[in-house]
């Protein structure tokens, strides 16, 4: 399995990947997710980034982890209970298989939400987009070993780019597009 803790330059390959997982995951989970959807930077169209394909699913239901865990599990994802992120359930791909994070949050809830601004914003701004690939890397380079610190250090940036979002998402009276499957 490749090493993914990296930053790579844009890869279009992202995007069937997203879909073919998004495709069994819309035929496991049927009616129980209102919204699948590719976040995360690579989702975003010339955006480097780690090499991990970041899914949201959105569920009317969130608290009843019972009806949705068993059908993403049945996928090929496991749930990683140590999330400290109380506004999502997160899993996590089988061992041995490339590497995905599947972040499941309630429909409508702010934690859904802003995850698909942040990705709408960066996809129309081209200039913030840059910006954010150009601080990931430099990050990378200094914390190359200390994920933790990696992950840390780009919350400044991206708090500044959710502020400009909200004011853009003002602007243009922002919502959420179709899902992606």
């Amino acid at each position: 399995m490749e090493d993914q803790w990296r930053i790579s330059k844009y890869d279009p390959e992202w995007e069937n990947l997203f879909h073919d997982l998004a495709i069994k995951l819309r035929e496991s989970l049927g009616d129980l997710a209102s919204r699948i959807d590719h976040v995360g930077s690579t989702s975003v169209i010339g955006l480097d980034a780690k090499p991990i394909i970041d899914i949201q699913i959105s569920v009317l239901n969130y608290d009843n982890v019972l009806n949705y865990k068993t059908k993403i599990e049945e996928a090929g994802f496991v749930l990683r209970n140590e999330n400290p992120d109380k506004t999502k359930r997160y899993f996590r791909e089988l061992p041995g298989n490339r590497r995905t994070h599947i972040h499941v949050r309630q429909a409508g809830s702010f934690s859904e939400q802003i995850t698909l601004l942040f990705r709408d914003y960066l996809r129309a701004h081209p200039a913030d987009c840059l910006r954010y690939a150009q601080e990931k890397h430099r990050l990378m380079e200094l914390y190359k070993n200390e994920r933790p610190k990696y992950v840390e250090g780009k919350g400044p940036i991206v708090w500044n780019i959710i502020q400009k979002a909200h004011t853009w998402s003002q602007e243009v009276g922002w919502q959420p597009g179709k899902s992606n499957r």
